[in-house]
């Protein structure tokens, strides 16, 4: 496999995996002088000559003024839509505000949408283009998630993060020209999002041993070619190379394709993304600074990676048959309501259920093998990274949450109580079950 390859048009694929993958985007493309060819290439995909713009004014003045330009010479009628948010932070959020903004846009009828930005515009227009049945496309501002290519859409609902299945877009433009003018901490978010894939893989490979969760390994491959292209191009992206835009480009693009390729999350997203989610709702329920969600992920990362080193040292230790009976437990509803607050309501449903059903695994773990056989898959995935601090360095990155401006106390709380967020099982339900997780937690913070 070239090291540079993605997805350039749509595809079906045949896996090994048991099931036919279908990558939906018609068209994607990372090159130089991007924004110029984007009218010739709608032409192509036949999606009419009416388009709602939507961008913000940092995206307006990186690609959104060019792009309403260029199209209105070729004779597109473009219905331009400036984002303004009120949010305590500096960034722009996906929540009610927002979606209204973009959601009233549709009274001018477009024919489709075009998103100038990255990650929450292209959620946000993804998400009102899905449930508005109107096609849309993406010009990319900066390299600083994977979420262009993927079926879901993160958005606020009531302060509580929600991922919300979505269609991918029907075109991708990562103009290699606007990308690598993009703020510093935006590609560094990215790069610190990719090195989360460590950590999100080894929790997929633990349900699929622990409870047969379906898997798809050639998902994983794309994700790894993606790391080993970020590991060569980390030193020079503080300088903004071209190349190592593009190689980073390239490598989010691919795990974006990976949910694209299973049709949810899982390739991309385990317990470092459940306490990055839990330090955003929390902060913006304070009113507080969150930080880029790349950040969040790659300070969480180098955390969770050092929790699962320890625990694959330990795991002929692991009490599995505690793990999965009833016992008494650290947390109960009383405590949740308080850590949670007000957003208490959006997550007790999968709250309860982990409070009161012991986790379920299948009898895999009593046969002969079983800890080498988990340990060598799982080292696999969170080695392919074998030295997360270093690499989030050699970028530039913050790799600690204090240098992203949060309280010891809430970076503890996201460790111990971001596992109620999702249904699924991550390496912080085991350690929390074997009554490992303070003791864990305690170290490594």
């Amino acid at each position: 496999m070239d090291k540079l390859f993605y997805f350039q048009k749509a595809a079906e694929i045949p896996c090994s995996c048991g099931q036919t993958h279908h990558i939906l985007t018609q068209k994607t493309m990372v090159d130089h002088s991007l924004i110029e060819q984007i009218p010739s290439v709608l032409d192509q995909l036949h999606l009419g000559k009416t388009c709602l713009i939507v961008f913000d004014e940092n995206t307006y003045q990186a690609a959104g003024q060019k792009v309403e330009t260029i199209l209105n010479q070729e004779k597109y009628e473009t219905i331009p839509l400036l984002l303004h948010h009120n949010s305590p932070t500096q960034y722009l959020e996906p929540d009610e505000a927002t979606r209204y903004q973009v959601g009233a846009g549709l009274r001018y009828q477009p024919d489709f949408i075009i998103a100038v930005g990255s990650g929450v515009i292209n959620d946000l227009v993804k998400f009102t283009a899905h449930r508005s049945r109107i096609p849309y496309v993406v010009v990319g501002t900066a390299a600083s998630m994977d979420g262009y290519p993927s079926p879901g859409a993160p958005m606020l609902v009531n302060g509580y993060k929600i991922t919300f299945e979505a269609s991918p877009p029907t075109a991708i433009f990562l103009d290699l020209d606007v990308l690598t003018k993009a703020p510093l901490d935006l590609l560094q978010s990215g790069f610190s999002d990719l090195i989360g894939k460590t950590t999100a893989n080894s929790d997929w490979i633990l349900r699929n041993q622990l409870q047969e969760e379906y898997i798809c390994h050639y998902s994983w491959d794309l994700v790894k070619e993606a790391l080993q292209i970020l590991l060569e191009s980390a030193d020079q992206i503080p300088q903004r190379k071209s190349e190592a835009v593009q190689a980073l480009s390239i490598a989010l693009l691919n795990s974006g394709f990976s949910m694209a390729l299973v049709g949810d999350s899982r390739p991309a997203s385990g317990a470092e993304h459940l306490v990055a989610h839990y330090l955003e709702m929390m902060s913006l329920s304070r009113g507080e600074k969150t930080s880029l969600h790349g950040l969040r992920v790659g300070a969480a990362t180098l955390v969770i990676h050092k929790m699962y080193q320890r625990f694959l040292e330990e795991i002929d230790s692991i009490d599995w048959a505690k793990i999965t009976s009833p016992h008494p437990v650290r947390v109960n509803k009383k405590i949740l309501q308080e850590k949670f607050g007000f957003l208490y309501p959006s997550v007790e449903k999968e709250a309860i259920h982990k409070l009161t059903a012991p986790i379920v695994l299948t009898d895999s773990y009593k046969k002969p093998g079983f800890s080498n056989r988990l340990r060598k898959m799982i080292s696999d995935k969170l080695f392919a990274i074998p030295d997360v601090e270093q690499a989030l360095k050699r970028s530039n990155t913050p790799s600690t949450f204090e240098e992203l401006g949060f309280p010891k106390s809430l970076v503890k709380d996201s460790f111990l109580f971001s596992r109620f967020v999702r249904s699924r099982i991550t390496i912080l339900d085991i350690l929390d079950e074997a009554d490992l997780l303070e003791e864990y937690v305690e170290e490594f913070l």
